[in-house]
Formats: C-alpha cells, sequence, structure tokens
C-alpha cells in the first residue's frame, strides 16, 4: 500500500480538525463538545482469518475525524441479530458462501425487504467469484459493491470502506434533512395556527365594537388599535413566509396571469394610505405587456405589496410610481418584465444597500423606529424573485428617493388572454388630453393608442372629447368647452360645483378599463356611466330567536373550542341577522345536528374530542347513509400554510373561511350558501333551500309543478352537471378559454333555472378567468359539485 494514499485515507476529511486547541485556554472556556460516535461496520464472514486481518487493516482508519466499530458475525444469521438489534450499521461486509452457497445474498434480501433497512451500504466479497454473476447480483439483491476477496487489497478495502461510508453519510443526511423539512413544515402549521386564533379574537372584537355608539375620541382610538393589529398581523404573515422560505416549503406556480390586472389591484388596496399622506400614487402598464404571462399571481401580488407599500411608508412628501415595461432582449416566446417603484423618499446610502435584501434588516438603526416594521419584506420578495429565475435590485440617492426593480422573463401563455378595452369601443376617437403631469399624460396617451384612439393636444379643433386631469390632491378640473369630458382625479378629493352634468370620473391611480369605459360613455358608444358614490351604511337586521331560524331551517351551527372565538363568531351572526348555535367541539357539534334545524355549519378544523375534518366526514356519512340533504359546511381555519384551503375541500367541506374574519368576509360567503339575513322571512316551504333554488320561475313558466315542469327540472340539473364537466374539463387540461366557456354557460343556466347563488359563483369563476386568476378561478370552481347537489336536492323536495 502507498504511504501517500495510506496517509491520505487516515487523514480527517473536516476542515475544522486541521487546527488543534490554542495554547493557553483559559480554564473557564467551555467544554469542548463530546466527540461523534464511531462508525458502525459489520464483517460477516466464516473464515476467522478474515476477521482477523480486516480488524488489523481498519483499526485505523477514521472517517471525518470518527473512528470504526468494528462488528462481527460468522454466519447469516447471526448477521440477522446484529441488524434486529442495530438500525445504524453504515457498511456491512458480507462474504456469499458460509452456511449455505448464498447464505450472503439471501441475508442482504433480508436487509432491504425484511428489515427494510436501504441505507446501509452492503459490500459482497467473496473467494468464489464465479459462485454468483456480478451483474445478476447487482440488479437483484439491490447490493452496493461486489468485490473478490483475492483483489480487496489493504489499499483497496480502505478505498471501498470509505467510498460506503461516504455514500451512508450523504443519505443519512439528506434523510435527516427531510426529516428536519418535515418537523418544520407541522411546527409552521401549529405557528399559523396559534397565532392566528388570538388575532382573531383581537381585529374580532375590534370590529365588533366599531358597530357600537362611539364618541369622535373613542372612534379615533378604535381606528389606531385597529391599524396596530393589522399590521401586527402583517409581521405575522412575513415571519411564516420567510420561516416557509428558509423551510424550503414555498412553492412557485405557473397559472397565465395578466400583470396589469395584479398592479392595478394593488394599487387600489394601497391608494388610501397615499392619499393620506397627500402622496401622488399613480401607476403606468406597458400596452406591450401580453395580458397572459405564466407566472405565479399570489407571489407577484405580494411583491408588488411589499415594494410599492415600503415606496408609500418611507416617503413623507411628493409620491409613488409604479412602472412595468417590456424590454425587447428575450428569448422567443417568452416576455421579459421589469417592474420598477420610484418614490420621493428619504433614500438609502450605498453603504446600506447591500444590507437591504437580508434578513431582519433595515438601513439604520434610526429607520426602525422612525418608520416600524421588521426588515423581512425585502427579503421574501429578494427570494421569492429569485426562486422565479429572475433580478431583483434597487437605485438609489440619499434625500432623493429609490426606485426598487425587478427583472422576469415569463413565458407568453395563449390562454386566457384578454381585451383590456373590454365591450368599450373607442377606436377612432379623436381625444383631446388636457393633463397637468406630464407621466400621466404620457400613461392615458399610451392607453389610449393601444385601444385604437387618437390621443391630441388640448383645444385641437377634430377632438371628439376631452380627457382632464389636475395635479394630484388638487380639487377636480373643470372641462371648458362644449366638448363630452372625462375627469381624472382622486376620487376623494374635493369636487367642483361647476361640474358639467355627464361628465364622466376616473379615479387614480389609473385603471385601462375604467379609462375606456368613461372614454366609450362619455362618447356615446357605451349607455350607463358609473357615477361615484358613498358606500351605504350597513342596515341593521334584527336576527331570530334560535327557535324561529330552526323552524325555517336557517339556524346556523358553530362548531369552535376557543372562548373569544366564540364570542367573535356570535356577535358578528348577530349583526348579520343570523342566529347562531354554538359547540365547543366537533362531538357535541354532530350531536345537536338536526336536519332541517341547521341552514350551514361553519366549523374551525383544529379542535379537541373531534376535529372539523372528522365532524364533516360523519356528517357526510349519515346524509349519504339516511338520504339527507347535503349540509353546507364552511371550514373556519387559522392554518396560513399553502394547500389548506384544497384539504378543506377534499374533506368535504363547501368552502372556506381564513381566520382572523371580518364581517364583509363572512357576509359574502354566507350570503353564498344560505342567502341574506332578509331573506329569512320571505322562506317559505323549503325554507332551507330558497336562496339556493327559487321553484317561482318555473311555476310562472308552466303555472304549477305539473310533469311537464318537472321534466323541465329533470332537464335543467342534467344540464348543470353537463357543464360542469365541461369547466372541470377546461380546467384539468390547463384550456382556460374552454373552461370560460363552460362556467360562462353554466351561470346562464343557473341563473334562468332558478338557482341564484349557483349562477352567482359561476359569475365569480368567470370574472377570475378573465383576470387571469387562475388560482382564485380554480378554488372557487371547487364548490361547484357541492353546491350543485344542493340544488338538485331542492328540487328533488318539491
Amino acid at each position: 500500500m502507498g504511504g501517500d494514499d495510506a496517509d491520505d485515507l487516515f487523514a480527517p476529511e473536516d476542515d475544522d480538525a486541521l487546527f488543534g486547541a490554542s495554547e493557553g485556554v483559559n480554564a473557564a472556556a467551555p467544554a469542548p463538545p463530546p466527540p461523534l460516535p464511531p462508525w458502525p461496520v459489520l464483517v460477516v464472514d466464516d473464515d476467522e482469518e478474515v476477521h482477523i486481518m480486516t480488524r488489523l487493516v481498519l483499526s485505523k482508519l477514521r472517517y471525518k475525524d470518527r473512528p470504526l466499530e468494528l462488528l462481527t458475525a460468522r454466519s447469516g444469521n447471526e448477521a440477522d441479530d446484529v441488524f434486529r438489534r442495530r438500525e445504524d450499521i453504515a457498511v456491512a461486509l458480507l462474504d456469499i458462501v458460509m452456511e449455505t452457497d448464498d447464505a450472503g445474498l439471501r441475508l442482504a434480501r433480508r436487509i432491504r425487504e425484511e428489515f427494510a433497512n436501504t441505507d446501509t451500504r452492503l459490500i459482497l466479497r467473496t473467494g468464489q467469484p464465479g459462485q454468483a454473476p456480478v451483474r445478476d447480483v447487482i440488479v437483484n439483491y439491490d447490493i452496493n459493491d461486489y468485490k473478490s476477496k483475492t483483489e480487496l487489497t489493504s489499499e483497496k478495502l480502505f478505498i471501498t470502506i470509505i467510498t460506503g461510508l461516504r455514500s451512508y453519510d450523504n443519505i443519512r443526511s439528506a434523510r435527516m434533512a427531510e426529516s428536519a423539512s418535515k418537523l418544520k413544515s407541522s411546527f409552521l402549521a401549529a405557528m399559523s395556527h396559534e397565532i392566528r386564533t388570538p388575532m382573531n379574537g383581537v381585529l374580532g372584537m375590534l370590529e365588533l365594537l366599531g358597530h357600537t355608539p362611539l364618541d369622535a375620541d373613542q372612534r379615533d382610538m378604535l381606528l389606531t388599535a385597529q391599524d396596530s393589529a393589522g399590521a401586527l398581523l402583517r409581521i405575522i404573515d412575513d415571519i411564516l413566509d420567510f420561516s416557509k422560505i428558509e423551510a424550503g416549503r414555498m412553492d412557485i406556480d405557473r397559472h397565465p396571469v395578466d400583470i396589469g390586472t395584479i398592479m392595478e389591484g394593488v394599487a387600489d388596496t394601497l391608494a388610501p394610505a397615499a392619499r393620506k399622506k397627500g402622496l401622488s400614487f399613480d401607476l403606468h402598464v406597458d400596452p406591450a405587456i401580453p395580458t397572459a404571462l405564466m407566472g405565479d399571481p399570489v407571489r407577484l401580488r405580494q411583491i408588488l405589496f411589499n415594494l410599492t407599500g415600503n415606496a408609500i411608508k418611507f416617503t413623507e412628501q411628493g409620491g409613488v410610481m409604479v412602472r412595468a415595461e417590456r424590454h425587447p432582449d428575450a428569448a422567443p416566446g417568452v416576455a421579459r418584465i421589469r417592474v420598477a417603484v420610484t418614490d420621493t423618499g428619504i433614500g438609502i446610502a450605498p453603504d446600506q444597500q447591500t444590507k437591504l435584501f437580508q434578513p431582519f434588516a433595515q438601513a439604520e438603526v434610526s429607520t426602525s423606529r422612525r418608520f416600524g416594521g421588521t426588515g423581512l419584506g425585502l427579503s421574501i420578495s429578494r427570494r421569492l424573485i429569485e426562486l422565479m429565475k429572475g433580478h431583483i435590485g434597487l437605485d438609489s440617492v440619499p434625500g432623493h428617493g429609490s426606485t426598487f426593480w425587478f427583472t422576469l422573463d415569463l413565458e407568453v401563455s395563449d390562454q386566457g388572454a384578454s381585451d383590456a378595452a373590454g365591450s368599450a369601443d373607442i377606436a377612432g376617437l379623436h381625444v383631446a388630453l388636457d393633463i397637468a403631469e406630464p407621466e400621466l399624460a404620457q400613461t392615458v396617451s399610451a392607453y389610449l393608442v393601444q385601444a385604437g384612439a387618437v390621443p391630441m393636444d388640448a383645444g385641437a379643433p377634430s377632438a371628439d372629447l376631452v380627457i382632464c386631469a389636475g395635479r394630484s390632491g388638487a380639487p377636480w378640473p373643470v372641462p371648458e368647452g362644449p366638448l363630452p369630458a372625462v375627469v381624472i382625479a382622486d376620487a376623494d378629493s374635493r369636487r367642483s360645483g361647476d361640474i358639467p352634468a355627464g361628465t364622466q370620473l376616473v379615479a387614480r391611480p389609473l385603471r385601462r378599463s375604467a379609462l375606456f369605459r368613461a372614454v366609450a360613455v362619455a362618447a356615446n358608444r357605451l349607455a350607463g356611466g358609473t357615477p361615484v358614490t358613498a358606500s351605504a351604511p350597513r342596515a341593521a337586521v334584527v336576527a331570530p330567536s334560535p327557535e324561529e331560524a330552526a323552524a325555517l331551517g336557517r339556524l346556523i351551527l358553530v362548531a369552535e373550542d376557543q372562548r373569544v372565538n366564540q364570542m367573535v363568531i356570535s356577535r358578528q351572526l348577530s349583526i348579520l341577522g343570523f342566529a347562531v348555535e354554538i359547540h365547543a367541539d366537533g362531538a357535541a357539534a354532530l350531536a345537536a345536528w338536526r336536519p332541517g334545524a341547521h341552514g350551514l355549519l361553519l366549523t374551525d378544523c383544529n379542535m379537541p374530542v373531534m376535529d372539523g375534518y372528522e365532524l364533516t366526514a360523519a356528517i357526510r356519512a349519515r346524509e349519504a347513509e339516511d338520504g339527507l340533504p347535503r349540509l353546507p359546511i364552511i371550514a373556519l381555519t387559522a392554518n396560513a400554510m399553502a394547500g389548506e384551503d384544497q384539504r378543506c375541500i377534499n374533506a368535504g367541506m363547501d368552502d372556506f373561511l381564513s381566520k382572523p374574519l371580518d364581517l364583509t368576509q363572512l357576509e359574502r360567503c354566507l350570503s353564498r350558501w344560505l342567502g341574506t339575513a332578509a331573506q329569512t322571512a320571505a322562506s317559505a316551504a323549503t325554507p332551507a333551500e330558497a336562496a339556493i333554488f327559487d321553484p317561482a320561475m318555473t311555476i310562472d313558466l308552466f303555472g304549477g309543478l305539473d310533469d311537464d315542469a318537472r321534466g323541465f327540472l329533470a332537464e335543467f340539473t342534467s344540464s348543470l352537471h353537463t357543464l360542469r364537466a365541461e369547466a372541470e374539463k377546461g380546467f384539468a387540461s390547463d384550456d382556460m378559454d374552454a373552461a370560460r366557456r363552460g362556467i360562462h354557460a353554466l351561470a346562464g343556466v343557473a341563473k334562468n333555472g332558478g338557482a341564484p347563488a349557483l349562477g352567482a359563483l359561476a359569475d365569480t369563476i368567470e370574472r377570475s378567468l378573465k383576470q387571469g386568476d387562475y388560482a382564485d378561478a380554480r378554488t372557487n370552481a371547487l364548490k361547484i359539485p357541492g353546491m350543485i347537489d344542493r340544488v338538485v336536492a331542492a328540487i328533488d323536495a318539491l
């Protein structure tokens, strides 16, 4: 054996082992960590000389500064006993011919199959090389190496053992990493539930407090508390997202998305915060960007929220501009998109810029004190962009603002492409622009050209209409002259009394579809303007008693174990006009469930005794066994992990609500499945199904429920199933045009046949498809089968 090779084999592989302890170590220094255990190596051979020589050769071998623990067995049966006692054997050297001619092969098969051990590296060594063909042994017995005893010299034995130990170490490390990832995922799910559950009580109670009589000071304090609770929830979400990324549990989806629609939705949400600070806020979407690109709409929206929210947060005066542009230097079939968020805020020093995309980092300590936040938003955005194979960066000058940007190469999709102009035909119109801000004028001009209109200078004699816009925050400009007019302004800015009748308003930040529609209405090419009106206050609804609601089949059953959450959901339902019966676990709720009395079940997913999934399974089994109508079951989940909504649907639930729960979210869901509280008094012979199916249209059409009417209803339900299948086929094959056609037809048939809730659900899905939000469309489409079942049950009950 060569001296250099031998030295290398005995050398430790960890770099840390190259450095000995420093001289003069302080006696108070912490004790060194305990040594790692040796590598267990089993030698199975019926020849005693083999055991002696193997021990002599391997006794000084160390791998990663760990010695070997040499174990011996002189037969396959003895080796069995070792493997029954120990699961940590790293390498096993197996003789083939021992008590039988194939004892080693039989032992290898038992190790892999009977003991289910796929980690141990199995090395066959035999003194009779021709006894078993090498190829057959390797393939059929899951052996890692096969050596003849005559060729297995000391040096080759070293190499073989080192190779086996390295392979075993890699397998065990990967398995530990996988186990750690699963533990992190479970921890995140548990933390999500545990943190969001008390937040549901905080936010829910604050919202309920807002519906009680308060003086001005009390309402100001309430708004402050709500803002603080909302900020805390956003911090919690950031921490959970960061933890998911670190655990490797963050997945990027690929669906056709409309970048412009996503940007406009983010702008609508953040605009009030900008207006509150007196900032201008605009966006520009390059018309050259395709309306359908393959990407992850949820994560793109999250990145835009982070970047744009930060820009507003760190800007005291001036404004924020969000621009999306298409760059030409991309591969065929791919669009390179650059999104830039520019502000006139505090700016960032060059030496601080490199820190910003690191977790928990902000430009300086005073920034955190002044503006708050965890410093996670930019880190999360960077990691998400990297997962999408893109780039993110910033350009900034202290005191003169910053531009945060990212670029993504997104595949152009031929699905879901939409016309931004929609039904508004403005092609050929000559439009004069009287716009004070050059950037806004450029955006309006680009959008008009995209729709086929011709932008012109203010005062052009051949103009068909005029678009006016003052500076952000200024009063609405007053159009001059006889031309029809469109005014672009902040919706909450001061309106002049001199605005001519018929003037169309478009709110800032500017939406392309809103601009096109306003221009079309002003030019008399589209009927029905959309005036800006204040939202009406919520009408007071008196909830019936539980007995009255049960008699009408509209009593809501709630399974929720947390006392605070019970109080929140009870008060929320009361405000919405619904009677409620609450139980602390699934078993109690199941015992209380009375078919025909309860119109809907709201259930927490995680409860003692019986959780929401078990409760749902029990109810669905009873319904199938007894032929009962399907009870709408809505999940209440505080788990923010991806896939939780799908898990609820797979468990037999019909819908899901995430905690913290707000009144609007709850009301929308209940209206979809049970109708509004105002419908309670109008419920008749089949009150529990009044919202899901209305037979009035059929009765009016046929003069009663005769054979012809029932034949019509049979055809109606058959059509619902057929159209549902067509839509599902489109979703399954990612043919979103086919899915949209099926959903559109389903909406029309449902509404015309007397199933308004189903029609409304289909309208929601179609709207998501048109906007390119395919994840939302797929999620809502999962609710269609359960709703159709309820329509059929209502018809069968007639």
